[in-house]
């Protein structure tokens, strides 16, 4: 896992939470803040139910790690639908609330790093919606950039599908997500 990176995984798999859960498990075995808003491949539906159910069968224990605050998931219809609307503050409060948590965890002695697993604009990219893709994608290396210069340990891992990643006729949108991350996994 890249540490303290803003780092593009592309996802390979038809099953879009399967491969992020491995960043996620190692996080919280390391005691981590960890926080998952996951690639919606259903077009930002409302029916979270399934997904949640599978996330927690997948997650080495998950009740644990909700109750003590070590994991956070994140709907991600109110971000998808602030990116189309041109609405940063969703995410002005998310930034907020992640460095006050932070400052909470330090503050009682528990893991001063925080990985943050997202599909924000990797569903944006789904639904073609590539603008919107890369104008959250610079908002979000702009945040990681400011977190580092605060000193704060934040791995960042912005989850995209290799089925539109892979398209020639995207090739604006490929180059621009592999110049607005710091690595690639």
């Amino acid at each position: 896992m890249p540490i303290n990176q803003h780092a593009l995984h592309v996802l390979s798999s038809d099953d879009p939470d399967k491969a992020p859960i491995k960043y996620l498990n190692e996080a919280l075995s390391s005691e981590q803040l960890t926080v998952y808003v996951p690639v919606d491949t259903d077009n930002a539906t409302d029916n979270n139910t399934e997904r949640v159910s599978k996330l927690a069968s997948e997650i080495a224990n998950y009740d644990d790690h909700l109750n003590h605050g070590n994991l956070l998931t994140l709907d991600i219809r109110s971000f998808y639908n602030s990116v189309l609307a041109g609405n940063v503050q969703p995410f002005e409060e998310l930034k907020i609330l992640l460095e006050e948590a932070l400052k909470e965890r330090i503050a009682s002695g528990k893991s001063d790093e925080v990985t943050f697993v997202s599909g924000i604009a990797g569903t944006l990219a789904t639904n073609q919606k590539f603008d919107q893709c890369i104008n959250s994608e610079m908002w979000w290396q702009m945040t990681h950039s400011e977190w580092l210069q605060k000193g704060l340990k934040v791995t960042l891992i912005c989850s995209h599908p290799r089925k539109i990643f892979d398209k020639n006729h995207f090739v604006h949108y490929r180059q621009a997500m592999s110049s607005l991350h710091n690595a690639i996994v």
